[in-house]
């Protein structure tokens, strides 16, 4: 099959010492050409180098300028699951600022596995990434808290940790709660159960707090028997068999995610619970299979792709500050985003998007 990308030497790739051949120069002339924007080269001398460039196609080898300028040019992103809707939409919104910069972009996903992710920001840190998104949930705060004070700039995203100060960039997890429980409340709901995810990832735990404090505040007891650990879409079955199985069942639920949210919608259309006629549900993070009209998940948006960019735009500038040796260091940053309750059919409310009373969950 023909190479998709020929080269006017065939297979054998230009080298330095062809362009400065080439264009009548040293070698360390077209290093500081192509690496030290600062260094003098003449207009004329730049335009010969730039026309070897161009006539054979030479690469610059990204490795050996990241070795002469301590920075190998490259980002890394490490996710808890590509599989997980809400971190597409977060990759994309770092996506928005690193593509537009000089910056390559490396992904790793933990697949939620503690051992993986240490292994992943290992390998991050030996191909010396110049910065690091950590968007995972699974490392110990110990680890993270090191990891944070290494030579590598890290900014946390959708997540936080409790003592150790780190730019970090989270959406307000308590208020996105109490928003959705406060909704339900509205309704005439009196009695809402919460599938909670584990609780020793910070986010999930804020979630649980928002739940308990949306009942306080209303006047009404917590039964600890509406409260349980769904931690995966497996666990949705068993979590709402539990929940629905007391004397007084829910007539809601809050769900901590949308995946379990959905999970839950799939056990009622099993069951023929209506939703929202007998069951109403509400999820967290708004993602996108929630969004189709046949699903109709009524979802706190968690605001992933701001969430993606704003942890990238601060990490440009710690990585500009460092890079720019400036002897005072800025005090990490904490953005809190508000999240807000995008309402549809499955919380009781009215919908445009389809004429049925009840939800009909498409599952693919």
């Amino acid at each position: 099959m023909r190479n998709r990308f020929p080269t006017r030497r065939g297979t054998q790739r230009a080298t330095i010492s062809d362009v400065a051949a080439a264009a009548g120069v040293s070698k360390a002339t077209v290093s500081k050409f192509l690496g030290d924007k600062g260094y003098y080269i003449s207009a004329e001398t730049r335009e010969r180098i730039a026309a070897a460039v161009r006539e054979l196609e030479f690469q610059p080898n990204a490795i050996a300028q990241g070795l002469s300028n301590r920075r190998s040019n490259t980002v890394g992103v490490i996710v808890a699951s590509i599989t997980n809707p809400f971190y597409p939409e977060l990759i994309a919104g770092v996506e928005e600022v690193i593509g537009e910069s000089e910056y390559t972009l490396l992904l790793g996903s933990t697949d939620g596995r503690p051992a993986k992710e240490a292994d992943l920001v290992r390998s991050m840190l030996q191909r010396q990434v110049d910065g690091l998104i950590m968007a995972a949930v699974t490392m110990e705060d110990e680890a993270v808290a090191r990891l944070v004070e290494s030579d590598v700039d890290v900014v946390l995203a959708s997540r936080a940790l409790d003592a150790t100060p780190a730019d970090t960039v989270v959406i307000d997890n308590v208020l996105g709660a109490r928003l959705a429980v406060e909704h339900l409340l509205g309704h005439g709901h009196r009695r809402v159960a919460h599938l909670a995810g584990p609780l020793n990832v910070v986010p999930f735990r804020l979630r649980r707090d928002g739940y308990l404090e949306a009942l306080r505040s209303a006047g009404l007891d917590v039964d600890e028997r509406l409260v349980c650990d769904a931690t995966t879409e497996s666990g949705a079955a068993a979590a709402m068999t539990a929940v629905l199985a007391v004397p007084d069942p829910p007539t809601a639920v809050f769900v901590a995610n949308d995946r379990m949210a959905i999970a839950v919608l799939e056990f009622c259309a099993a069951r023929g619970i209506r939703v929202p006629a007998d069951l109403a549900v509400v999820g967290f993070d708004n993602i996108w299979v929630g969004r189709l009209s046949g699903v109709g998940l009524t979802s706190v948006d968690s605001r992933a792709r701001a969430v993606g960019r704003t942890a990238a735009q601060t990490l440009a500038r710690r990585m500009r500050a460092r890079h720019a040796d400036q002897s005072v260091v800025a005090p990490p940053e904490r953005v809190v985003l508000r999240p807000d309750l995008v309402v549809r059919r499955s919380c009781g409310c009215e919908s445009t998007e389809n004429d049925d009373d009840e939800i009909v969950p498409l599952f693919f």
